[in-house]
């Protein structure tokens, strides 16, 4: 593979040149087009009948429902597949999104790849008894036994989670759901491996992000609110009434973390008109809510009702009557919930994501009246962020730069690779920067590209692209012989990669620079390696 080492070596230089070029070429919030982009600039997307009578041959989509079906599943997915971007142009892309916000049948495919993998997600108290065996009984152990015991599964356990959440963004069929679990694992962020969160980590993605993740917002942020892994990781499972008196002893009083984050962050944002009188009645509201102690046989959410702070409140003016325990907890949960500063909160971030890093105000707009009409519906709250002509328009189009999760998925998926079940995947995205779970702020990893385009960062995104491109990428199984074979011409390669997954016109720079590096290789192996290589590390490629 030496040719193929060397065309790549030079090639990060001429990228990086490049990267250059691009980063200059535009101010902060300009966008960045490809060159396909100026025949989809329209503020809709095209859609193709599927009405036809079954005798009539179809014409290939349009360059217009291309470049839309391509933006689609850009932002809407992981990223395509091979011949995706055909099929959903084909098919409609109003009728992809739809088949998404209904959820698909999931792929057999990943129903066996996460089969080693499994283990990760049971609940606390299942874990343990794997780890430990039959014979560890929480109710005659101590915390410090438990700590002893379960220490040297940790690192494992993690990584296994790391490498599971990650086979799902590759392989899924159930592709929105996928990123709106991402998105909202990072909206309500956790630190995995803050002391006992790493036992309820995997549990709290499967039980309490997932199944809301297209659901309804005040259901999502109950089950955050009441997961162990929120309570222990923000503190507010040792949260309890000041002790009469004033005395305080060890863990006693009120713990304000979990207070502040849940009106900041989560739901009313930090211009969301609140107050600190407000974060300390909230925090009081939420005294008692807590986690099972080890000596009490359980590892799961509890209500301490003698740790409650019974008396009146006041949060953003609404009175909270002295006496009504756990109920005023689940009563402010759906205050916040239904507070415009929530909808609007939500919709800058949701449109940040889906539409640009700086959120165009139409679509903030459009998002915040879809889940204020809709009660806090996400499905109505995507389904008006597709529909606004912001997210159609040019400058959204390739104008966001790839998280190393995203980046890592969409090539992975643009080679149709499947993790081969090992723990590699996990490793690769440390190396990246972006350890996946292992956040340690409660704003969870960042999604706008100052964060991400650090010169050590696109230096790790090139090796990474050219290790896939040489088949040498831990984690990965790529069947070359199906998305590339050795003896597909290298017009035939550039054309299916470089014009069908990322839009480029035959004509561009890049598909120029990459024939350039590679022509000279003989070694029909080395020219894909090659070509490929340079293909996942071009800027169009590193940009969504």
């Amino acid at each position: 593979m030496h040719g193929a080492s060397t065309a790549m070596t030079k090639g990060r230089r001429l990228f990086a040149t490049a990267w250059l070029a691009a980063a200059c070429a535009c101010s902060p919030g300009q966008a960045r087009q490809p060159v396909a982009v100026a025949a989809a600039q329209v503020p809709a997307p095209s859609e193709v009948s599927t009405s036809r009578p079954k005798t009539v041959v179809d014409p290939p989509p349009s360059a217009a429902a291309l470049a839309d079906a391509r933006h689609v599943l850009n932002r809407f997915a992981f990223g395509p597949r091979p011949g995706e971007v055909e099929r959903v142009a084909r098919g409609g892309v109003q009728r992809w999104l739809d088949e998404q916000l209904a959820g698909p049948a999931e792929s057999p495919l990943l129903e066996a790849a996460l089969v080693p993998h499994r283990a990760a997600f049971v609940p606390p108290a299942q874990l343990v008894e794997d780890w430990l065996g039959d014979g560890w009984e929480a109710e005659t152990r101590s915390l410090k036994e438990l700590r002893e015991d379960a220490a040297p599964h940790y690192k494992k356990h993690l990584e296994q989670l790391a490498t599971a959440e990650l086979t799902r963004d590759i392989l899924s069929q159930r592709q929105l759901e996928a990123v709106m679990t991402d998105f909202w694992a990072n909206h309500f962020n956790v630190f995995a491996a803050k002391g006992y969160v790493r036992l309820f980590e995997g549990d709290y993605l499967e039980r309490a992000i997932r199944p809301h993740a297209l659901g309804k917002f005040s259901e999502l942020l109950v089950a955050t609110a009441r997961h162990p892994a929120m309570l222990l990781y923000l503190d507010n499972a040792e949260s309890r009434r000041e002790p009469k008196g004033g005395a305080k002893g060890r863990r006693r009083g009120l713990n304000e973390n979990y207070a502040r984050e849940l009106l900041e962050l989560h739901t009313l944002g930090v211009e969301g008109g609140y107050t600190q009188a407000d974060v300390q009645a909230v925090a009081r509201i939420l005294t008692g809510w807590s986690v099972a102690r080890i000596n009490e046989g359980g590892f799961d959410y509890v209500y301490r009702s003698k740790a409650h702070d019974s008396g009146a409140k006041t949060v953003l003016g609404q009175a909270f009557p002295e006496g009504q325990g756990e109920a005023e907890g689940l009563r402010l949960l759906e205050l916040l919930a239904r507070h415009p500063s929530t909808a609007r909160h939500l919709a800058r971030r949701l449109c940040a994501r889906f539409v640009a890093d700086t959120p165009p105000s139409t679509c903030v707009a459009a998002a915040s009246a879809a889940y204020t009409s809709s009660d806090g519906d996400i499905r109505q709250v995507l389904r008006a962020i597709s529909k606004d002509p912001s997210f159609w328009a040019p400058a959204a189009r390739s104008s966001k730069l790839k998280t190393p999760l995203e980046l890592v998925a969409s090539a992975a998926r643009a080679l149709g690779a499947k993790p081969d079940g090992s723990l590699a995947l996990a490793k690769t995205l440390s190396v990246l920067g972006e350890p996946l779970l292992q956040e340690r702020v409660p704003t969870g990893y960042p999604d706008s590209e100052p964060e991400w385009a650090s010169g050590g960062g696109m230096l790790a995104r090139m090796s990474f692209a050219s290790e896939l491109g040489a088949g040498s990428s831990p984690g990965l199984e790529v069947r070359w012989e199906d998305a590339f074979p050795a003896g597909t011409d290298l017009d035939a390669l550039l054309k299916g990669f470089g014009e069908g997954l990322l839009g480029l016109a035959p004509d561009s720079p890049t598909l120029r620079l990459v024939r350039q590096e590679v022509s000279s290789l003989e070694d029909p192996a080395q020219k894909r390696a090659g070509a490929v290589a340079l293909l996942l590390g071009s800027p169009e490629f590193q940009r969504q």
